[in-house]
């Protein structure tokens, strides 16, 4: 996460497991240029950086991607 949104990050990243829903939330500081209208960034709500996660590859062993089909 920190490599992918390095040209944004000013801060850490933290990572945190929701088992319920099997899901990852991710929570990254300073990244969004002061936030609300004090940010300069076209998207300063944030809303546009899960499409450029969305756009990210992922990689997955064949072992996993078998199991999956």
């Amino acid at each position: 996460m920190a490599a992918r949104f390095a040209h944004f990050l000013k801060g850490d990243v933290e990572c945190f497991l929701m088992p319920g829903p099997n899901a990852i939330n991710f929570l990254l500081h300073d990244v969004l240029g002061g936030g609300g209208i004090a940010s300069l960034r076209n998207d300063p709500q944030g809303k546009g950086f899960a499409q450029i996660l969305l756009d990210h590859p992922v990689e997955i062993p064949n072992s996993l991607a078998e199991t999956l089909a």
